[in-house]
Order: C-alpha cells, then structure tokens, then sequence
C-alpha cells in the first residue's frame, strides 16, 4: 500500500518531547517504565563513562566515545532539554550512536574511529536522549535494524508510531493502544501481526479493521490512509486470512473492508460458504487470471492462463510493451505505451492519429467508438475495426501492426503460424494517462471467429475482456478478491431514435430496419424491460413539415420499428405495410384529423399513416434539435405509480437517445428551426454562424467527465448514441456517386484539413455514447449491435470495485432454464449466459440463465485492481534521485520535495516553514535541527 510518509516538524518535535518527558535531565540517566521492551522495561544502564574534560580547549578536535560528536558539541549542546555524554557512545542506550541519531555524515576532524556508524539519512534523525523517539514501544536501534539511520525495506520507522498506517502501534500493547510487535523484538513472530504491513495475512482487510480499531494513534501521518473499524465490538484474524475457514477470504466476504457484516455481505466468522457463493466465492472455484507486468512501459495485464505466448516489445534495451497470443481461443494482443501523438491531448486525438499507422497494415472499415473513463480514472476511448487480410496469418498481422505502432522495435510472436487467418476485427484501447503517456492496446482476433454465430465465443469475450479497460494496469497495481451477493431486477430503458427523413437518406434508413430483429433478439434475452419510440429530424420544424412535432410512440413491437424505417411501408387497413405480421402486426391508426383541426388534412402519426417516416424532411437536417425538443417533450415522464404512456417517457427507466443521419445537425442558434449549413459562413465542410453551440447540447444532455447537472428536465445523463457520417469522410451523395470534396451533393460535414469537426460527434462523444458509421449497411449493422450492447451493460448490477473481466464467475441460485443453464457455474453467453461491461463496471445475464425470479440469489466472484499508483508517466520522478523515496507522495525523502523539471530532490524554502520552537531549518540537511543552546 502506498503509504504517506511526510513527518512535519511539529510532530517531530511533540514525540520527542514526549520522549524525553518519560526520563530525566541527566545525560546518564535512563528513562524509567518504557513498556514492551525486549526486556520489560527500559534499557540496562550504559557502560561507565569514559573520562572526559569540559575544560579542554581541544574539545572540539576530540570524540573520545567515538559516536561522532566532538566532545565539545556534546558538552555544550541541549538537546529537549538535556546533553548527551561525551564519554558515553550511546547515552540513551538503545542501539544507535548518538552521533548517527542526530544526523552525522562524518568523523570530527582530526579523529579516527575505524568502526564509526554514519548516518545514510540525516533528515530522519532520532533523539539520543530517549530510547524509544516515538513511543511506540520500540527502541530507536530495534526499529533502525541496520543501524544506518535509514528507514529502509524490511524496517519500521523509529519516527513513526505507527508505520504502515494500519491503526496498531508498531510495538507492543500499550494500554488502549493496541501494538503489533508484542515482544518488542522487531521480528514478526507467529501470532503476531508485521508493523511493516498494511495486511498481514493479505485478505483485502487492515490489521487495524481486522483487530477493532477506531481511532489511528497517528492521525496526521497516517491521514487518508488509516480505516477505522465500523464495528469494533466484531473483530477477525489479522493473521489468518481465512477467520472462519469456509474457503472465502476475509476481505472477500467484507465487501467494503470496513469491519462490519452490511447489507448483503458475508460474515468473515460464520462459516456461510454455501449456495452460489459456495460456487463461485471460495479460494479453490475462482477462475485463475495471470499477470504480466513491465515496469519501464508502466503496464500490468491480467490475462487468462491461455496466453501462455506473451514477449517483450523493445527499442533497444528499454522495454516499451507486450505482444501475445492465446493458441486456445486464436486472439493476439500487442499492448504498449509512448508519448501521445503531436497536437493530442485526449483519447480520440490519440485514436486519430494512430489509426492512419494501423489503417496501414489493412484496410479499416465498421470503425465504431466510445469514450470513457478506465477504473483508475484515465480518459480512455475504445474503438473496434474490422480490418482487410484474407489470407494473412493471424500472427503475422499482429506483428505488421507492432511494426507500424512501434517501430524500429525487436520482439514479435513466435514464427510458428496461428493456423487462422482475416479478415480481422481489431478491438483497440487507447488511454491518455497524459500527453507523455499514452497506452495503447489492440486485441487481434479473426473476424469470422467473433461475429454472426461467433458473437458469443470465447475469443469474442477474450477480445472483449482486453480492449474494454478491465485488463490494463499500472505497473505494480496490487489486486484482491472480491465476492458480492446479489438479486438482480429487472432495468428498464426508453430508446428514442432520432432518424434523418431527408431525401439521400433511404438505404440507410432500411439497413437499420433491418438490423431492428438482431437488436430486439439481444434485448429480450436480456432483464431488460425495453420501449422504443422514434422522431424524425424534421420534429422541430414548423408545421409545413409531415413529421413535425410527430412522436412514433414508444412501443415493444419490433415490426412497427421496422416500419418506421422500411421504405413505402404505409398504413393500410390499420396495419403497417412490407413488414411482418408476426408475432405482432404492426397496428397505425391511418386516420386523418378533421379539417377543423388541420386544414392539410395530415396523418396524426406523421408521414405514411405513422409507418415509413419517408424522405421528404427538411434538408437542414437537425438530429440534435430533434433530439432536444422531443426529450423536453416526453419528460420528466410517467412515474412507477402511474400508468404507463405511450407519448411520455418513464420516470424510472433510462433514456438513451440513438442519432441516424448522413449530415451534421443544422438547427439554427437559439430556436427550434434550421437553416442549411447552419447560415451565414458556412459551406459543406465549415458551420455558419447561425448553428446552435454545441456545449449547448452538451450542457443539456450532459457530459461524462463533468459534474454539471444537465439542463434537461430529467437532471441526468441521457446517452446519445450516432450512427453518422464518419470524421474526415463525405457522406450523403447519390447512388454510385463517388463522395469526396469536390461532389456538390453532398451533405453538411465540418472539416478542417481532413480531420472531423462533427457537431453531432461532439454530443455523442461528450456523453460516452457508441460512435459508429452510417458509411455502408456492415457499419450500420455493427454499430447497433454496440449501442444495444452498451445498453445492455449499463443496465446490468454494477459491482463494488473494478473487476477484471477475465477473472468474473457468476452462480445462481435458480434460473429460468435449468436444462439448459448450469446454475452453479453460469457461462460467459450472450445467448444463455452472463456478460461484462468493463467501461461499465456491470454484469448482465442473458436467456435460460437470467434469474427465475426477482428473489433469485445471484453471486459473483472476481479479482479487482487496487488504485495505488497515482504517476500518470510511469516512471516516477526523481526516481534517479540519491534521496528518492518511493514511500513519498512527493517521490523524496522527508521534507525534500520533487523539482520535476530538473529530476531532483530538492528543499523548500526554509523547509516550508515547518520547524517549531526550539528548532531551525538546516537547509543543507533539508531538516528541523534543535537550535544549540
């Protein structure tokens, strides 16, 4: 555990004079009743003295101990209150020459003691006047174990009473403080908990939380570190990771760690390892993961056991990633890290740039995205190709791509074939830790092998589980187990799709159509209880329009969806036509309303009867206008007491709105209307000034990386998803027309130099929507699949901390099929099975193994990162530093702190001003040194 180590003046100065304040004035006397020493009480008294003279001019060429001080020093110097003795190596008697206590780098001029102990660390300087500087039981030379002046590896801190901050003094029992070393031996013996360890027994759970403490005996050292117990009067084994031996770590049933059996978790002293959590949770049914870790790319990956091939990526001999391949499941991997790219400062930049080195080794198509933010709060954003490579080995394009990525490197899979081959779909990681430190992986998996049939494979999941952030690491991330007891209810979600109804936007209008039964298939295999409702992008528009202010109302029939979208499909005989009629017909009401009421006599559905929204919209196509209007329209909603509507949202579901348009959106600035290419100084490629801003739209349907509440009515996030023109591509020309720059008829895209300045993209990005393609019908296809998917995801029960997918188990106590589920072992299955959402952070479960009922139990294991690093860059500053501290948040010694632009550790001016009375800043130790009387 990374620990706070910084010790402030002024507690230095309140141990010592604590210290000193348990013994006497006398420079030969020893302080009395210190409990826990190695012999119950304080040390013996020191040898005599040896014979001195305070009146000898030489005395300041003189160490006649041999500790390190002149004679004169020691003489004259009071230190709290009292000298130490010239004649005396050790006054105090506790194991470390006075001379070493205070911080002595040299002999006295002039002396010669061959077998002299120097101080390594003269700003950590104990009191050489008390035996036990800290009070924690301990003597200064038990603690200091080397006698170097140094709290070093394997060592408590003479300074600290409590060194790794887990609530127990480093010493022995003192009263209501309860100690770790009983003994006082600095030696961890049996029974006794290690004063150098957070957790002892490594279960996940404090030795102080373990052992019922509430209060740290070192608040200010120890502050944001120490946990209390939340029910001290229940206390587990700190030295036994296993309290109750029902095969299930301590730390595993405490959910939370904080000491107390809550709601929901298992009791680490009752023995209750049965029923799923029998299944899954206990130390010998959790599925294995194995780790791989660099420490100069900064990377830790969890993979499964099946990885078995994984090899450095190097430029010269500094390691810059990882390559590798699991022969069972047939995917690849290549993982590494570098600057960002030139002018990026986030994810998509990143993404950008590097997609052209990837584009390279293959042709790219289907290219969907997502941002999102990792489990240790990196802006990251996830993107999946499908790449061109009949006929390519799988490994050897795998390493094409680490040619491409990192060049000029060695380290490449073995030279015997995979035995698979392309096309591929690449499913890539990108995550700006910084703008000098970005980590890049790219699962590599044959396309045939993930898709159609394939969707529910085990490479498919494998690929998944790697590229979704759940994998990925720091280097020297710790993790522990995790196991969670669960019912899961089922969510409920309102789609509400925003579709282009211009004239150049008919195929793909029929393509998502006929996407609608896969979308509807994977939602009620789903525990969702789903509706969706569609507007056109000519909703916001005045009346002249035939779907203006015209809401195709929520409903759970698939044909009527198809409908919508379905070319010529119109409304005959109160049925919708071209579209199937099973299992449900899809019913519109085809009436017209009275001429009294609408003088053009329109359908009160909208264009064709309430079917095919048709292509006769406004060509300054306005999906995020639609988009807006309709949301303020249909909220805040029905609540759950309240019947459901067919025009109004559910208060109580999610709201998730999915864009279709091959133009960016034109609604004019500050009013529900539009105006082409947005007004005045805009062209195809460039907005006018009339568009609405787009932190307009982001403000009112919210961001995922802002704390603003949305302006909405519903003051939540609403996800926008789109499935839009592609950034730097030229979307909406006629039929078999080449699209590019110089087609006059083509739709509003912004660009700048070829790089996308989407409006709608912006939104989608901001509310970490899937961004897909409405270049061709494959995209369209692959796109929906990821927003239902997500879908899917955030609605499932998110866990307590940040699984790694590969390591998840799930049981249940009963399911819907049981002939065709194995409760006990729930496999990983869209189809029949559970799934992972690592950007999520949720598990959702599918067909014959969702829960027979709301009251069915369901448990989950897992393996979880633990947050330690905080250094973006990997390596650490001031790591080549002599006074780096890798226990320091500042990465230095004591008071120094990291000058990170010249790589040094340095001292603040007049040590930040943190030296009490009695006390001075030496600025060349960088130390609180007691001002010589």
């Amino acid at each position: 555990m990374k620990m706070k180590r910084l010790l402030h003046a002024s507690l230095l100065l309140s141990v010592l004079v604590t210290a000193i304040a348990c013994g006497s004035d006398s420079p030969d006397a020893k302080p009395d009743g210190g409990t826990g020493t190695p012999d119950g009480g304080g040390p013996p008294p020191p040898p005599p003295p040896l014979p001195t003279d305070p009146n000898d001019p030489k005395n300041d060429t003189k160490d006649t101990d041999c500790d390190g001080l002149s004679d004169k020093v020691e003489f004259e110097t009071v230190r709290e209150g009292g000298k130490t003795h010239p004649g005396i190596a050790d006054t105090d008697n506790d194991g470390l020459p006075d001379g070493l206590e205070v911080g002595v780098t040299q002999a006295v001029a002039g002396t010669s003691c061959p077998n002299l102990l120097l101080d390594s660390d003269p700003r950590r300087q104990t009191n050489p006047l008390a035996y036990d500087t800290d009070g924690d039981g301990l003597w200064d030379g038990v603690e200091d174990a080397n006698k170097n002046g140094k709290a070093d590896d394997g060592e408590t801190n003479p300074l600290l009473k409590d060194t790794d901050c887990d609530g127990l003094i480093d010493g022995p029992t003192q009263g209501a403080l309860k100690g770790e070393d009983q003994n006082a031996n600095g030696v961890k013996d049996a029974n006794e908990t290690d004063p150098r360890s957070f957790d002892t027994d490594g279960d996940g759970i404090s030795d102080g939380v373990e052992s019922g403490v509430t209060v740290s005996p070192d608040p200010v050292t120890c502050a944001n570190i120490f946990i209390p117990d939340s029910n001290p009067g229940s206390t587990t084994n700190p030295t036994n990771p296993d309290s109750d031996g029902d095969g299930i770590p301590d730390g595993a049933e405490d959910t939370n760690q904080n000491g107390g059996v809550d709601q929901g978790e298992l009791d680490p002293n009752a023995g209750d390892a049965n029923g799923p959590v029998g299944q899954v949770c206990t130390i010998n049914n959790l599925r294995p993961v194995t780790f791989q870790a660099e420490d100069g790319a900064d990377l830790k990956l969890a993979l499964p056991p099946t990885f078995t091939e994984v090899t450095q990526i190097k430029v010269g001999a500094e390691v810059k990633g990882l390559v590798g391949y699991d022969n069972t499941t047939k995917v690849a991997f290549l993982a590494f890290r570098s600057a960002a790219p030139v002018g990026s400062t986030d994810p998509l930049g990143d993404e950008e740039d590097l997609r052209a080195a990837i584009n390279g080794t293959g042709n790219l198509t289907n290219r969907t995205a997502q941002v999102f933010k990792t489990w240790d709060g990196f802006n990251a954003v996830q993107a999946f190709y499908d790449q061109a490579g009949a006929g390519t080995d799988l490994k050897r394009r795998t390493d094409a791509l680490v040619n491409a990525l990192v060049p000029n490197s060695t380290g490449r899979l073995s030279a015997e074939a995979a035995g698979v081959g392309g096309d591929f779909r690449l499913q890539a990681l990108f995550v700006h830790r910084s703008n000098d430190s970005v980590v890049v992986l790219v699962a590599v998996v044959p396309l045939a092998n993930v898709t159609g049939t394939n969707r529910s494979s085990d490479a498919a999941f494998s690929a998944k589980d790697l590229s979704d952030g759940s994998a990925l690491a720091q280097f020297g991330e710790p993790t522990a187990v995790q196991c969670e007891q669960f019912k899961l209810a089922a969510a409920k979600v309102d789609f509400l799709f925003v579709v282009d109804d211009s004239g150049s936007m008919a195929s793909s209008q029929n393509a998502l159509a006929a996407t609608a039964s896969a979308a509807v298939d994977s939602l009620n295999a789903s525990s969702l209880d789903w509706r969706m409702a569609m507007v056109s992008s000519s909703y916001h528009f005045g009346t002249t329009w035939s779907n203006a202010s015209t809401l195709r109302r929520f409903t759970r029939n698939v044909n009527k969806v198809k409908a919508w979208l379905t070319t010529n499909s119109n409304c005959v005989n109160n049925v919708c036509s071209l579209v199937p009629s099973t299992p449900e017909a899809p019913s519109c009401p085809g009436a017209l309303k009275p001429p009294s009421e609408d003088s053009n006599g329109k359908s009160i559905e909208g264009a064709s009867g309430g079917c095919w929204v048709g292509l006769a919209g406004n060509g300054a196509e306005g999906v995020l206008g639609a988009a807006r209007k309709a949301i303020d329209d249909i909220t805040p909603g029905t609540a759950p007491t309240e019947t459901e509507s067919t025009t109004l949202a559910r208060r109580d579901a999610t709201l998730v709105v999915v864009l279709l348009g091959d133009a960016d959106d034109q609604t004019a600035r500050g009013v529900n209307n539009g105006s082409e290419n947005c007004g005045q100084g805009g062209n195809k490629e460039k907005e006018g000034t009339g568009c609405e801003p787009v932190q307009t739209y982001i403000n009112f349907f919210g961001s995922v990386v802002s704390p603003v509440t949305p302006t909405n009515k519903t003051g939540s996030l609403i996800t926008v998803h789109g499935i839009i023109c592609p950034g730097g591509s030229y979307c909406g020309c006629g039929t078999g027309q080449t699209c590019n720059s110089t087609n006059t008829g083509r739709e509003f895209n912004p660009q700048a130099g070829g790089v996308s300045k989407a409006r709608n993209g912006s939104v989608v990005n901001a509310t970490g929507g899937v961004l897909g393609s409405i270049i061709d019908n494959d995209s369209i296809r692959t796109s929906m699949d990821a927003i239902i998917a997500d879908a899917i995801g955030n609605a499932g029960y998110k866990t307590l901390k940040p699984p790694i997918g590969a390591s998840l188990k799930v049981a249940l106590s009963e399911v819907r099929d049981a002939n065709t589920c194995n409760a006990n072992n729930v496999p990983r299955s869209t189809v029949n099975g559970f799934d992972f959402d690592g950007s999520a952070r949720t598990l959702s479960l599918f067909g014959a193994c969702r829960p027979a009922n709301e009251n069915s139990q369901a448990a989950v294991s897992y393996q979880y990162w633990i947050d330690q690093e905080k250094d973006p860059n990997g390596g650490v500053p001031c790591q080549d530093d002599p006074d780096y501290d890798e226990t320091e948040p500042d990465h230095c010694d004591e008071l120094l702190t990291c000058n990170e632009t010249t790589d040094t550790c340095v001292c603040p001016a007049n040590c930040n001003d943190t030296c009490g009375a009695g006390t001075r800043c030496d600025e060349a130790l960088c130390a609180c040194v007691p001002t010589i009387g």
